[in-house]
């Protein structure tokens, strides 16, 4: 492969070489089912031509080094383009010219491990590697190779350390034995780029039982400080009144010396070993983080929020710091997320061709309800919800349909239990959805419940990125053309999960040359009010060409019979996996998945069966089966070891 050398002596990739390797890698992938479109090939240009716009801008002298976000569909090779292009700079920095180091920032750590190896494969020897919590490098082994695969947790840290003048975590990564890794490049949208901050008075009175007597003298100043945001909340707490503003704003300038002391006593207390008689198990991880709340609280801002009966004090802070070289960021949903619009000048969506996709083929059936579709009130409603719509997809449905059906994690276990042969339903979770493709099997998608996420984290964002606002702002926060910018933002994080979610299925794939996909159906309630209108535009607007058609379903009403598992063993195992370490009462496993009487001794009877396949499947999740007491006042426990 000839290099391509700019005039600053960089080590570039042509983007003629780029173009053919994408278009060959793209049929080898799909054994030529997935055609390279012109629309897509032009998509890939843009691809090489922005990251070689990146790479010269970071590699220069430049104080101006602007990220740049490409909102290319899902299914356009966004992270296949990212392979080859890391392989083929990998190929350019063994010739002539200044080389280019790779550094890629994927969410999970099976995503980097995946991401490794396909690199590997293109380059047709080990030019990546990628170092997590599972299997860490030493710095000199990541010095060592092109291209460094990182995951979005790490990044994060590393963007945390730099920001506060600590830069050895952040070298480690960007600098190699080549020079600096002037390529950036973050697959998906990076979320958690604000930190988000709260505390309790709850939270605050075990930090202050954590210190020990001997050393209460010592931290008497940061004693004090926690002491004095204990009694405000408790003194909000006694005196709420029925109309009390939700949200407060205490200070928008910090107090240096305060976090200081509160920063001497986090270190103090990361040594202290925590009586387990006293304290639960997880004390000290809890201890740390109710302590780095507080400390960037007093190096930031501060707000009180009532959410109901819960009182907290609250801040925020955006962790990519100045200096930081220019990113990359790869996000489908890009249109859709507010954050680029406060990062203002920092941050450019650039422009992609149209017609990359079309979704002609694929159908949206919309029920609008004024019941809502939040994860309190799912909650409360799974138990006749769950079975309307197990129903309601019986009628609907040809035999043969594979569906994924997304809901709340509170209703993931319930769901899981009116999947038949009939109806095989394959159920994901709001929290972790986004980014999979464990089911692009499916050609059926069910949105049923939205993610609304907690109301202080579209205030967060504002002003961590923005800056801290009063409180007359809170009463009327515009923003822009924004009248309303914390509700925009609010439903704008619906729409992007939204969408996300619908394009886990088959119709990510694209199968002919003008950019469509399989048949597929989509099904989603969506509030009759003017969220869900904003969010049915943002759908369309994501996905060109799609077919919208009304759905005659109410998700409350009158409780139905739906079939279900015969078995109830897979939705315990489900139950179990994701529920925290400690004991679980089987009257809760009872009534989460609704089990009848029969079922339930079913279940008992199996778990008490040492060498069932269930109590196995339980034990390699470090679960065991335990009761207590005699005769009539038996309970059974299922017990996860941490």
């Amino acid at each position: 492969m000839q290099t391509s050398i700019d005039q600053h002596g960089l080590a570039l990739v042509p983007s003629q070489i780029f173009l053919n390797r994408m278009v060959q890698h793209w049929s080898e992938i799909s054994d030529g089912n997935m055609p390279a479109t012109p629309a897509l090939k032009e998509a890939w240009c843009v691809f090489e031509s922005r990251s070689r716009e990146l790479i010269i801008n970071n590699a220069s002298d430049s104080p101006f080094k602007p990220s740049v976000v490409l909102p290319l569909p899902t299914g356009s090779g966004k992270t296949e383009g990212t392979c080859v292009y890391a392989a083929l700079q990998a190929e350019a920095n063994a010739k002539e010219g200044m080389p280019i180091g790779t550094l890629i920032v994927t969410r999970l750590i099976k995503d980097a491990d995946s991401l490794v190896q396909k690199i590997n494969a293109i380059a047709g020897r080990p030019v990546a590697v990628t170092s997590h919590t599972e299997g860490k490098l030493k710095a000199h082994e990541m010095a060592e190779a092109d291209v460094l695969v990182i995951t979005h947790a790490a990044f994060m840290r590393a963007c945390w350390s730099f920001g506060s003048g600590s830069e050895e975590r952040w070298n480690s990564f960007y600098s190699w034995a080549g020079g600096k890794r002037h390529l950036v490049v973050v697959d998906e949208a990076l979320l958690n780029s604000v930190s988000h901050h709260r505390v309790s008075s709850k939270d605050i009175e075990l930090v202050l039982r954590a210190i020990p007597h001997e050393d209460r003298d010592k931290f008497g100043g940061a004693i004090k400080t926690l002491t004095n945001l204990q009694r405000y909340l408790d003194k909000r707490e006694q005196e709420q009144a029925r109309g009390d503003a939700q949200t407060v704003p205490l200070w928008a300038q910090g107090f240096p010396e305060q976090a200081t002391e509160i920063e001497a006593l986090h270190e103090a207390l990361g040594s202290v070993e925590f009586d387990p008689d006293l304290f639960a198990e997880d004390a000290a991880h809890n201890v740390s983080t109710v302590l780095e709340a507080v400390q960037v609280m007093l190096e930031e801002f501060a707000y009180y929020h009532r959410s109901g009966a819960q009182h907290t004090l609250n801040s925020a802070r955006y962790i990519i710091p100045k200096g930081m070289p220019g990113v990359l960021v790869l996000d489908a949903t890009a249109r859709s997320n507010v954050t680029y619009e406060l990062l203002g000048g920092g941050v450019m969506i650039a422009d992609v061709p149209r017609g990359i996709r079309n979704y002609e083929n694929v159908t949206l059936h919309v029920a609008r309800t004024t019941s809502g579709m939040g994860k309190t009130k799912m909650e409360k409603t799974k138990h006749t919800r769950l079975p309307r719509l197990a129903a309601e997809l019986r009628k609907e449905l040809p035999e043969g349909s594979n569906v994924f059906l997304c809901v709340h994690k509170c209703a993931k276990d319930l769901a899981g239990t009116y999947s038949t042969s009939e109806l095989p339903l394959h159920i994901g979770y709001w929290g972790a959805v986004d980014g999979k493709n464990d089911w692009q099997h499916c050609n059926v998608a069910v949105i049923y419940g939205l993610y609304w996420q907690d109301p202080t984290r579209p205030i967060n964002n504002v002003f961590a990125i923005d800056g801290p606002k009063d409180a007359s702002w809170l009463k009327a926060p515009r923003h822009g053309t924004h009248e309303n910018i914390l509700a925009v933002i609010s439903q704008k994080d619906v729409s992007a999960s939204v969408i996300q979610a619908i394009n886990r299925i088959c119709i990510r794939r694209v199968t002919d040359t003008d950019g469509r996909c399989a048949e597929a159906d989509v099904y989603i309630v969506l509030p009759k009010d003017w969220r869900g209108d904003a969010i049915l535009r943002d759908i369309h607007t994501n996905m060109p060409g799609l077919k919208q058609v009304a759905w005659d379903f109410e998700p409350d009403g009158p409780k139905v019979y739906a079939p279900r598992s015969n078995s109830v063993a897979q939705a315990v195992i489900e139950l179990m996996r994701t529920r925290e370490p400690g004991p679980t009462p089987l009257s809760y496993i009872r009534t989460q998945l609704s089990l009848t009487g029969r079922q339930f001794g079913r279940l008992k009877e199996d778990l008490a069966k040492v060498a069932s396949n269930l109590s196995a499947a339980l034990r390699e999740l470090g679960v065991l089966y335990r009761v207590e007491g005699r005769g009539s006042a038996t309970k059974g426990y299922l017990v996860k070891v941490a």
